[in-house]
């Protein structure tokens, strides 16, 4: 079965494997056009943000 590619998480095209990247902080496939960019910076800082919305720790 042929890869069907990565989809960057930031402009959301899909492209072969070989022409994206990871993004070590989110560890999302981004783009060759992507990477670096303003967008991508927002779109971490999204991703990151809703990782915490609604959870409370109860612990302390």
């Amino acid at each position: 079965m042929e890869d069907a590619g990565k989809k960057c998480f930031v402009c959301e095209k899909v492209y072969p494997a070989g022409e994206t990247s990871v993004n070590k902080t989110v560890m999302l496939p981004v783009c060759k056009n992507c990477i670096g960019t303003a967008e991508e910076k927002q779109k971490e800082e999204e991703y990151l943000d809703s990782l915490a919305d609604g959870l409370v720790c109860g612990c302390i």
